[in-house]
């Protein structure tokens, strides 16, 4: 197996693992989702929505055919992340968070294209 391979396959991994599981906690309620998602005035459906919209993603990165569209989702996804967190003026720390998880997506967007 090349070794470009393996690199793509392990940052797939790096976002697709962590993603299935906060999207997992943010559907089962986990109390500090519900207290962020409350203190950026979202409603708890949304919460589920972001959380399956995580997990779905998350999986379909896993998979070629689903993999741009995933991209996309998690692109949506994060851009909101960035915004809610400027909006609600957190620290830095919580805002490059999702800063940094973008710039993986992006690195993973030009390794499904080449």
């Amino acid at each position: 197996m090349e070794i470009k391979t393996i690199l793509f396959w392990l940052l797939l991994i790096a976002m697709a693992a962590p993603s299935v599981y906060f999207g997992y906690t943010k559907l089962v309620d986990q109390a500090d989702k519900v207290a962020l998602f409350k203190r950026f005035c979202y409603p708890i459906w949304f919460m589920k929505l972001v959380g399956l919209g995580e997990v779905a993603a998350g999986i379909g990165l896993l998979f070629t055919q689903t993999r741009l569209l995933a991209i996309g989702a998690f692109a949506l996804i994060l851009i909101g992340a960035i915004g809610s967190h400027v909006r609600a003026k957190d620290p830095s720390k919580e805002v490059m968070s999702p800063v940094f998880v973008f710039i993986h997506l992006i690195v993973i967007f030009i390794l499904t294209l080449f």
